[in-house]
């Protein structure tokens, strides 16, 4: 008999496959009721767990997209907005997937016992994930590829009279602008849609421009000329996926030490570009227009709403990423201070990052001769690859800033991978344990293969239209469906007062009514509401000054956006089908948790199974229960 040690602290053993306590009791109750996963790994330190979900937070949507809205949602005042719904709803829905991340210790696919009716919003969260991963990569092949190129003697985009260019091209000249529609509901934080029509109508462009649609995209007239696969494209895919496998060969033993170098890595370049920048002529122009609040925007719905929306992508929940990365903790671990610093370290990098991109939008208005504002709302989408590359090519040792730029964006870029990448594989191993866990290795590589296959038409000429489309598509409705459909389950289905005992059992501490009232007011309510928002206000994309989607290629992006939510669907049906009684009885006990739901810690188990949770008698009671909780729940 070969007893494995699974928690030092608690005297857990694995015997056979199952838990065991220290009177074997537990195990027994554990392999009866389902089978839950006896053993995960865990992050090596809480600081660890810190960086990582740190790095997964603080997107490439933190640096380039919250700038741009500052610059046209009134300066300053842009921040009052922001702050007010990172507080009532942005931390507190990621707090609440950190907790039932850690309570589970499942990842997202798995986490879902509590309402075995609608568990599918797992595999919802895991679609997510595996559909943005799919076009992902293009974004950071991209971002190789700039970096590779900024050690040449001379920076490729600085200059015209390359294959690349046409005529109209010309040095110093000053065009980035973008016709694209930038509707505030989709995920416009991949920000990629620069003007082609300008090169074709005999308007003078820029270098910048120019190496940007013809050297690194090399696009075509649209989604139905696709064109030949772009070798270069492919490596630069091939390379990222080799350094993702790589990262999480060893799981979150691994990761926990290379998120030391890529969640770190970006304040000090950044700090190191605002240096540079604050040196520039013309950048504290920038700064302040940036700083400075213009408090008539926030009489507009418009403002407040995009303030909200950047507060959900920018913290990304239903990625499945948080509670996944979440699991690995130690079950009594007090995660609200890594939540807290998390949400903060998120809100405070994007506003230090408009800090560093108008010190170059102030010189790059001083250069050209215009203002602040004209040189801002000209950047708009082509910030990251156009503009701020524009600005670095016309100071001095540009080759040096470049590479610290791009190289700051592909630490950013790694860390959102990360999360979405160990969601995908740790959900596939949750469910198989016994076939897939022994073959973890093969996973990584076999899901890493299939998405850099899936992956080669975004190299194509065409590729970035079909980028945009999955884009628009993809990320919109289900992740606010997920989300608002997330709250309801566990504030109100499953009971907010009932989790935050749960809470309490897991960190030993009560959860505040004034974290209740977010959790099922506030937040609960805004998602719901902004879902209903989405649909009555989305419109279809299109690309540049002049290119339309065709109807086909519109019901392919419909299509993709239904694709996430099939598994709801499925795992609904099979499990009514599956159930027993009347067709009511059999919703009313889909709606309770399963067996298999319950803390992962086996002591924290045998407690929760003795003292089961009673629901109060009535509605009212209830309500008041989950939003105000009992006599001895504080306010804070």
């Amino acid at each position: 008999m070969e007893l494995e040690s699974l928690d030092s602290e608690n005297s857990a053993f694995i015997e056979n496959g199952q838990v065991i306590g220290i009177n074997g009791e537990l195990g027994k109750k554990a392999g009866k009721d389902g089978e839950r996963k006896t053993e995960r790994d865990n992050w090596g330190s809480r600081m660890e767990f810190l960086l990582a979900i740190i790095g997964f937070t603080v997107g490439i949507g933190s640096i380039w997209r919250f700038p741009i809205l500052c610059a046209r949602n009134g300066g300053g005042a842009f921040l009052i907005p922001f702050f007010f719904f990172m507080i009532t709803c942005g931390g507190p829905l990621y707090y609440l997937e950190v907790c039932l991340g850690q309570f589970t210790g499942q990842s997202a696919g798995a986490a879902f016992e509590f309402c075995p009716l609608f568990r599918g919003i797992g595999f919802l969260m895991v679609m997510i994930s595996f559909d943005i991963l799919w076009y992902y990569v293009s974004i950071m092949g991209w971002i190789q590829y700039y970096f590779v190129q900024s050690f040449q003697s001379e920076l490729p985009w600085s200059t015209c009279g390359n294959w690349w260019n046409t005529e109209n091209c010309r040095e110093g000249t000053f065009l980035t602008t973008s016709g694209v529609n930038d509707s505030v509901i989709v995920n416009s934080s991949l920000l990629y849609n620069i003007s082609s029509n300008a090169t074709s109508s005999g308007i003078l462009t820029s270098p910048a421009n120019e190496f940007w649609l013809y050297n690194v995209l090399r696009k075509s007239d649209g989604l139905e000329s696709m064109g030949a696969i772009q070798w270069h494209l492919v490596l630069s895919n091939f390379v990222g996926w080799a350094i993702v496998v790589a990262a999480l060969i060893k799981g979150v033993k691994s990761l926990g030490k290379v998120v030391y170098v890529t969640a770190t890595a970006p304040y000090v370049l950044l700090t190191v570009l605002l240096i540079r920048g604050l040196m520039l002529d013309g950048a504290v122009d920038g700064v302040i227009w940036y700083i400075t609040p213009d408090f008539e925007k926030l009489a507009s719905p418009q403002v407040w709403l995009e303030a909200a929306i950047q507060v959900f992508y920018s913290l990304g929940p239903t990625y499945g990423g948080v509670i996944t990365m979440a699991s690995h903790n130690k079950f009594h671990q007090k995660s609200i201070v890594e939540t807290t610093i998390c949400v903060a370290s998120d809100a405070f990098t994007a506003f230090y990052a408009g800090l560093v991109v108008f010190t170059c939008m102030g010189f790059m208005a001083k250069e050209a001769g215009t203002t602040v504002e004209a040189v801002a709302k000209a950047s708009g989408p082509g910030l990251a690859f156009v503009a701020y590359p524009e600005a670095i090519s016309r100071m001095p040792l540009p080759q040096l800033w470049a590479a610290l730029f791009f190289f700051m964006l592909i630490t950013v870029a790694f860390d959102s991978t990360f999360g979405m990448f160990e969601t995908v594989t740790g959900a596939l191993l949750d469910v198989y344990p016994k076939q897939l866990l022994p073959r973890k290795y093969f996973v990584l590589i076999g899901t890493a293969l299939l998405l850099f296959l899936l992956s080669l038409p975004l190299t194509m000429n065409g590729g970035i239209f079909l980028f945009q489309l999955s884009d628009w598509y993809i990320s919109a409705f289900a992740l606010l469906f997920g989300s608002a459909l997330e709250c309801i389950m566990v504030t109100w289905i499953y009971g907010a007062d009932r989790f935050a005992k749960d809470i309490e059992l897991m960190t030993g501490r009560q959860v505040s009514k004034i974290l209740r009232i977010f959790w099922c007011v506030v937040m609960t309510g805004f998602l719901s509401i902004a879902f209903l928002i989405t649909l009555a206000t989305y419109t279809a994309p299109n690309y540049g000054d002049g290119y339309v989607y065709q109807p086909y290629s519109l019901a392919i992006g419909v299509a993709m956006s239904v694709i996430p939510f099939i598994p709801i669907v499925v795992i609904m049906v099979k499990e009514i089908v599956n159930a027993e009684g009347s067709f009511l009885k059999r919703i009313v006990s889909l709606l309770s948790p399963s067996k298999k739901w319950g803390p992962i810690d086996h002591q924290a188990r045998e407690i929760y199974e003795s003292k089961p949770y009673r629901y109060e008698d009535t509605l009212c009671k209830r309500i008041r229960a989950n939003v105000l909780g009992d006599k001895s729940t504080s306010w804070f």
